[in-house]
This record gives C-alpha cells, structure tokens and sequence, in this order.
C-alpha cells in the first residue's frame, strides 16, 4: 500500500474511533451536534487527510503559503467530512458535500445542514438534523480589538448597550456579539453580503432572516460552552431546542501505535 494510502488510512482508523467515543451517529429530527477540536494536538495526523478531501479542497489547501495555515485546513476538511459520514451512514467517499454560490456548505439529498468554523488551531463542526445551520468560534480576547469595529458590528441599540458596560467589559461583550453575528449569518448563507449592523443578535429569541434570505426559517442563537480563551455561538431554527457538545481528543493513540 503507498505510503499516502497508509497514512489516510490510519487517519481514518483512528479519527472514526474518536468520533464513536463521542456518539456520532445519525441524528433525529431536529437533533444537531457541535465537534469541536484543536487541531495542533492532531497535527502528527496531518499526512492521512489529503486523501479524504475533495478536488478542489485538494487543490485550495495547495494555496496556503504557510504549513501551519494548510494543516489546519487539511485537519478540519477531513474530520468534517469523517463526521458527515458518520452522521449520513456512508463512506467518506460518498459524503455529498456542496457549496452555494457565496460559500454556504450544503449536503444535497439528505435532510441535514452543517457549518464550519475555525479560530487559531481550534475547530468547530456543526451537524444538524435541519434545514439551516450556521457555527462560529473565536478566540479569546481576538487578536486585533474590535472596538474600531463596532459601528460595522452593532445595531444602534447593541451599541448603546454595549456602550453601557463597564469599559473592560466592552471588548468581550463585543466578541460574543459577533460570534452570535457570523452564526447567524452563516445560517442564513448570506455570510458578510448582509451587513452585520442591519441584523439583531440576541441569545434566546428568534430572528428573522435579512431580506436575501428571507425564505428561510427564522433562527435561534445558542451559546457554546468553551473552554478559557474560546467563544462561540450555533445558530438553528426552531426546531433545534438543544445540541449535543463534543470535544474530540486523539488520545491516547499515536500514529505510530
């Protein structure tokens, strides 16, 4: 067997006995699971994913300059798609993974919607029993402030709440805000075509999709609950009441066991 065959193959071995461990199966209706991971602890996997990844994600993780930046990419690709068929009760070959016109990840045939996201070496999977979906994480505090920012995050009353908090805790609430912002936005599979300012974000109620979405269900915004130094948000309709939350660790296998 080539090596690169070996190596996919370990890969898949080991990332599906994970994925078991955490109960990653087909899923009821309404029933979404949030996979989460930090991808520098299965960075010795980083040669067993290429080949579990489409064409074209071959071709766009051949792009990256930086090694670090491709790995990550490479790593949340293949589990994503190792979840999916998990999920979809197929080979990874088989997983009918698409994308929309502006990016929207959509599985075609089957009753499920998922999401990705990644921030730093940390990655997000959301896989949900659904019509729409949408997953976002970021670290904690950002690398650049978002204060600059808030007048392209913020709905005029966000920002004067915002505005109300203690000076210290302007910066978090501003984060958490837009972790909501991209989840939803996700979701609706508008992305930044819609801008962030003109949609509420409140956790708990329902909203309304932006006028290019607006044939889609409304959604509901739930908090992932993170480690230090992680925020996150999953954003699902209304059938969606709650989400199964897994962290993913390749422990205690290595790939030369």
């Amino acid at each position: 067997m080539p090596a690169s065959h070996a190596s996919a193959s370990m890969f898949q071995q080991h990332a599906a006995r994970v994925l078991r461990r955490a109960g990653v199966r087909p899923l009821p209706a309404g029933g979404v699971l949030v996979l989460l991971f930090d991808s520098s602890r299965w960075q010795p996997w980083t040669d067993g994913t290429l080949a579990l990844l489409s064409p074209a994600e071959q071709e766009r993780s051949r792009r990256f300059r930086l090694a670090q930046h491709r790995d990550i990419f490479l790593l949340a690709h293949a589990m994503w798609r190792l979840a999916l068929a998990c999920v979809l009760d197929c080979t990874v070959q088989d997983v009918t993974l698409a994308f929309a016109l502006h990016g929207q990840p959509q599985l075609p045939g089957t009753p499920y919607a998922t999401s990705l996201s990644h921030s730093g070496t940390h990655v997000a999977i959301g896989i949900g029993h659904t019509a729409i979906l949408g997953v976002d994480i970021e670290q904690s505090p950002p690398r650049a402030p978002l204060r600059e920012l808030a007048g392209e995050i913020c709905t005029p009353d966000e920002a004067a709440t915002i505005n109300a908090l203690a000076y210290e805790q302007r910066e978090p609430a501003l984060l958490a805000l837009w972790t909501r912002k991209e989840a939803l936005l996700k979701a609706f599979g508008v992305g930044l075509r819609s801008a962030p300012s003109m949609t509420s974000a409140p956790a708990g109620p329902l909203i309304d999709p932006p006028a290019p979405a607006s044939a889609l269900p409304p959604c509901r915004v739930h908090p992932l609950q993170l480690q230090h130094g992680l925020l996150g948000a999953l954003a699902a309709p209304a059938n969606v009441e709650g989400f199964a939350q897994y962290w993913l660790d390749p422990s205690p296998a290595s790939p030369t066991q």
